[in-house]
């Protein structure tokens, strides 16, 4: 539960999830309310939000009662109002504690941080109060240009509809029901997701957008009466190395990377099955991430955070796979790589792959995506084009609380 986890973290309290002392079980409680979790106190950790996930890993290092609190990218994959919040919450800390912060939400540091020191590939740009961090040049020319993470120019995605508006369904998701332990988090789900078109899912942290993907990916298991056809053929009864053989391939939430492989052992590993053509291989997929090429040799520590999610999308591309499952994949990603990243899902779709991608980013679903899903409370509340999405900002903002505003492609 939340206060088990916390209760491991108290000083001088060993098996106290265990054996909790008085103290111990104060200490902990009082750690869970300073993040807002006093509610959640025995809830199963697996079972809160994404958001409230994030909290609790906050709780855990205020109960060891420290001096110096390092946080590293903890507002990644946070809607604006858990950012909101997670702010308020590290002003609200007592002021004997030190806050040493690693952060890409440039807006989110300035609004928490007293001095705000810039790297840029390993080189240190600027020092100095958020108000001369936003205003120094070379600051927002290396945060918010040219990156070398990927090598495709942003292209207009709606500007190349109209070519694929008739993609053809390969992927079929029909009255998927899934949940956990008798809590439903999707109900009678359905989709299409065609060949050469990007279909996003936007919702609120928690709404069932990892559920989705992972259940679709065979992960997680789908309750009766769903049906899953991927060519027709029925995924439903398959377990997941089956469907990544019919051509199903997944970028999952956090990478998932293994520690101990370099890049190029991370291309070795995914092959198609014999029975599927190889449309792919890695000095293509190196072509496509020229900054993976340079670092063959390199394991995932050793690379920046837009490497690693390129990495994890080259090895999904290994595998030749007709539909693309992506799992929040600019989660914690500066706003050059997303831009990049944006480019390489719309070419994907270009050259007639079909992309299912869960994203709490509604500025990159709008400038990726041909038609987008709305989940909230368990169910897909809206299923529209992306152009048709002015019609509905104040239902979409009231939503997602983010902004509505679609980006214009550069």
């Amino acid at each position: 539960t939340a206060i088990q986890n916390v209760l491991l973290a108290v000083p001088g309290q060993r098996l106290a999830a265990l054996r909790p002392q008085p103290h111990a079980v104060t200490a902990a409680h009082t750690a869970l309310a300073q993040v807002g979790l006093a509610a959640h106190a025995d809830r199963p950790a697996g079972q809160l939000a994404y958001g409230d996930q994030r909290r609790l890993e906050i709780a855990v290092a205020l109960a060891a009662g420290p001096r110096l609190l390092l946080l590293d990218e903890p507002s990644a994959g946070l809607a604006t109002d858990e950012i909101t919040r997670l702010a308020e919450l590290i002003r609200a800390l007592p002021d004997d504690i030190t806050v040493l912060l690693v952060d890409h939400n440039l807006d989110f540091v300035a609004a928490v941080a007293d001095t705000i020191t810039v790297l840029h590939h390993g080189q240190h740009i600027a020092t100095g109060t958020p108000t001369m961090i936003r205003e120094h040049p070379d600051v927002r020319r290396a945060y918010l240009g040219v990156d070398t993470t990927a090598s495709p120019e942003p292209r207009d995605a709606h500007g190349r509809r109209d070519t694929v508006a008739d993609g053809t369904p390969v992927l079929r998701v029909r009255h998927l029901h899934a949940g956990y332990t008798g809590a439903p988090v999707l109900t009678d789900i359905t989709l299409d997701v065609r060949a050469g078109r990007v279909t996003a899912v936007v919702g609120r942290n928690g709404a069932g957008k990892t559920t989705l993907i992972n259940t679709i990916a065979g992960l997680h298991p789908a309750d009766p009466g769903t049906e899953l056809l991927l060519h027709g053929q029925s995924l439903t009864e398959c377990d997941t190395r089956a469907r990544v053989r019919a051509g199903l391939g997944l970028v999952p939430q956090g990478r998932r990377l293994f520690a101990g492989l370099t890049v190029d052992e991370h291309l070795a590993l995914p092959r198609p099955h014999p029975s599927r053509p190889r449309t792919i291989d890695v000095r293509q997929v190196l072509d496509l991430f020229p900054a993976l090429a340079q670092r063959c040799h390199h394991q995932p520590h050793q690379l920046s955070g837009g490497e690693q999610q390129m990495l994890a999308l080259a090895r999904a591309l290994i595998a030749a796979p007709d539909v693309l499952l992506l799992d929040e994949p600019s989660e914690g990603l500066a706003p050059a790589v997303v831009g990049h990243l944006a480019a390489i899902i719309t070419g994907l779709a270009a050259e007639g792959t079909a992309v299912l991608l869960a994203e709490q980013n509604l500025a990159l679903a709008c400038q990726v995506a041909h038609d987008i899903a709305v989940l909230d409370r368990t169910r897909i509340t809206h299923h529209v084009a992306t152009a048709d999405l002015r019609e509905y900002p104040t239902e979409l903002h009231d939503l997602l609380t983010v902004s509505t505003t679609t980006p214009t492609p550069s």
